[in-house]
């Protein structure tokens, strides 16, 4: 159970970190002025759109518009506590692993659904959002999953040799 519990944790500090950059640096730019941002990220984002033909960012639709404010006010700040508390091995870390996970699912099934049902995505462009389903499962799987580790404090050390002299 440790080996699995381990995998599924590095896989979702790896999606967070992945979102942790790609959130402010790439995915801001569809709502922020692109004169925030440096010449040679407004490029990589071009670059993007037309290697992958990522119509969304291109033709930037309310609904998407609306997904990437949830990122940036609500699933970034969560990947960053996600880093931190799962490497520190903080007991929160399993709430803020299910609220991202459920944050990502729920943006994942608009993003799908539009993908697949508007005949305007490739193949390509459906593999490259698909990860995310997986970091969305992985992530609700261990914030509903994981079991918080003991730590004998000091306190409850000399509770307990209390309760043994008694």
């Amino acid at each position: 159970m440790g080996l699995i519990s381990g995998l599924v944790d590095a896989v979702v500090v790896l999606f967070s970190a992945v979102l942790a950059v790609a959130v402010p640096l790439i995915d801001a730019q569809t709502v922020l002025p692109g004169s925030l941002f440096p010449a040679p990220l407004v490029e990589l984002k071009k670059w993007y759109g037309e290697e992958y033909g990522d119509y969304l960012m291109a033709e930037k639709p309310h609904f998407f518009v609306g997904i990437i404010w949830v990122e940036i006010a609500f699933l970034w700040p969560l990947s960053l506590a996600n880093i931190y508390g799962i490497l520190a091995r903080r007991r929160w870390a399993a709430t803020t692993s299910l609220m991202a996970g459920v944050s990502a699912a729920t943006s994942m099934a608009a993003l799908m659904a539009e993908l697949m049902l508007s005949g305007k995505a490739s193949d390509r462009l459906v593999q490259m959002y698909s990860p995310f389903l997986v970091f969305a499962l992985f992530a609700m799987l261990r914030g509903l999953f994981s079991r918080p580790r003991r730590t004998i404090t000091a306190a409850s050390h000399s509770s307990s040799a209390r309760k043994k002299r008694a």
